[in-house]
């Protein structure tokens, strides 16, 4: 398939707080390579902590070898709780995934950098293509 809509959900564990909560991503992706190595789209996290962080980011696709591909995603992120807490962000994510037809699921393990906050996710990836 050529587009793919994704969702991740998992463990996030925020290293400058020392804090973990549950946490989502959102995806929307198309491949723009014929043999299908790499895509664009968008995507979006929020993590349901305290400060209810979230980001939105355009990320670029490389499938080296399927079933596994990276997504980087730089992108902003900010604090639901804080206003003028917009701040750059940088998210790298891998994924390996199992194909079901168009259906597809798999682990994921994603970092994230930001200006005040360092987290990481581990998870599982659910996404339908089409």
């Amino acid at each position: 398939p050529d587009i793919e809509f994704g969702v991740s959900s998992g463990w996030v564990y925020n290293f400058s707080e020392k804090e973990s909560a549950s946490g989502i991503h959102i995806h929307f992706l198309k491949t723009v390579s014929k043999d299908d190595k790499f895509g664009l789209g968008f995507g979006y996290e929020a993590i349901f902590d305290k400060h209810k962080h979230n980001s939105a980011s355009f990320l670029i696709i490389y499938r080296p070898i399927k079933p596994f591909f990276f997504i980087i995603a730089p992108g902003i992120s900010w604090l639901g709780t804080q206003n003028d807490s917009l701040e750059p962000s940088f998210h790298i994510e891998g994924i390996y995934e199992w194909e079901f037809g168009n259906f597809h699921i798999g682990p994921m393990l994603s970092f994230a950098l930001q200006a005040e906050d360092t987290h990481g996710t581990i998870g599982m990836h659910f996404a339908i293509g089409f």
